[in-house]
């Protein structure tokens, strides 16, 4: 008597596994249809919008004064034709084809503007300003003739530029140092570099 009460628990729960996995295969194709419902219905909105976008930028420009230029409109009525086909191929079944129809009466309301509007005045050539001469700097009232190290600082040797030269004319700079207008920014290996304003100098230290 045991055996054909184990058949029979085994046949209900083997019924019950497959009623279990039959239950959540229909929830999961349920759920699968629910989002592939609110997908194309987002896609659809969105579409929609893009429909009342173009008829929007289409009114705006019919409403445009009449100067605009044939080369402007022409560009724009393209422009339009290629974001109608987009829309178009984008919507696929969803197409609204009443709307898409008046998109297009408008387009071929714009060629018929574009015929009327008056030619594009010729451009005016453009006069090139010759960019303002920057000011020329002030020459270096003095020359380097060599460097040192003081305190453990590399400094340099700065005398008049023109003439012999006496002890008495030899200066000391350390970066911080000025001479005339000029400031001593750095010393960069064998090279002083000097600041006037906006001006720099590179001199080669002998």
């Amino acid at each position: 008597m045991n055996a054909p009460q184990s058949l029979r628990r085994l046949t209900a729960t083997v019924v019950m596994q497959s009623l279990l996995w039959l239950w959540l295969i229909g929830l999961s194709v349920f759920v699968a249809q629910g989002y592939q419902a609110m997908n194309d219905q987002a896609d659809q909105q969105r579409l929609e919008a893009q429909v009342v976008g173009l008829a929007e930028t289409i009114d705006a420009l019919q409403q445009r004064p009449a100067a605009a230029t044939v080369a402007g409109l022409q560009d724009t009525r393209q422009a339009l034709e290629a974001r109608i086909a987009q829309v178009e191929q984008a919507l696929g079944s969803h197409a609204a084809a009443d709307d898409l129809q008046a998109l297009r009466a408008e387009v071929e309301q714009l060629k018929t503007l574009q015929t009327s509007a008056p030619a594009a005045a010729p451009a005016q050539p453009r006069i090139k300003r010759k960019p303002a001469a920057r000011p020329e700097p002030p020459p270096l009232p003095f020359r380097v003739i060599g460097a040192e190290l003081r305190a453990g600082l590399r400094s340099v040797s700065v005398a008049p530029s023109a003439g012999n030269i006496t002890p008495d004319q030899i200066q000391v700079l350390l970066p911080g140092d000025e001479v005339g207008p000029w400031r001593l920014q750095a010393i960069e290996g064998s090279t002083a570099v000097f600041q006037a304003g906006s001006h720099t100098r590179r001199v080669a230290i002998p």
